[in-house]
């Protein structure tokens, strides 16, 4: 395939990567759940991403893959604290994206949260139970890691 092809094939997949997050950012919102269909897109499209990618391999997809199954096994221990399909997502980002990078998604969302938390704290608009979707601020993590 030719590089030009190569990478404009690259760029569409991780935009509509992108789209689907956002996507799934709102039924999070919304729903507090995100849908297997959904969910079945979007490894679809990380795991096509895999061959078009130059500066990792093969490892490094498997390495952002233990990254979301150890957030699924986090999501098991603590009773759904954390939603299993937030792992799935997690998952799925770190096999396009690999370790690295899906450890800077992770981070990124940890850090919108924390932001979030203290603000919905700070204004008295929910409390220590209060539930918040996650999905969005993986979206955010994501726009980050892939403007960077």
């Amino acid at each position: 395939m030719d590089a030009g092809l190569q990478l404009m094939v690259y760029r569409i997949l991780m935009a509509a990567i992108g789209l689907v997050l956002f996507a799934a950012g709102i039924v999070d919102i919304r729903r507090r759940q995100i849908g297997r269909v959904q969910l079945l897109i979007l490894l679809l499209l990380c795991c096509a991403v895999i061959p078009l990618k130059k500066e990792f391999g093969v490892v490094d997809a498997v390495g952002g893959l233990t990254i979301g199954l150890c957030a699924v096994g986090v999501s098991v221990a603590t009773r759904e604290q954390i939603g299993r399909g937030d792992g799935i997502v997690i998952a799925a980002v770190g096999i396009a994206l690999g370790a690295r990078k899906c450890l800077l998604v992770v981070f990124a969302a940890s850090f919108v949260m924390c932001i979030a938390a203290i603000v919905i704290l700070v204004f008295r608009k929910g409390g220590r139970q209060t539930r918040l979707p996650f999905l969005p601020a993986v979206f955010a993590g994501y726009l980050l890691c892939v403007m960077l």
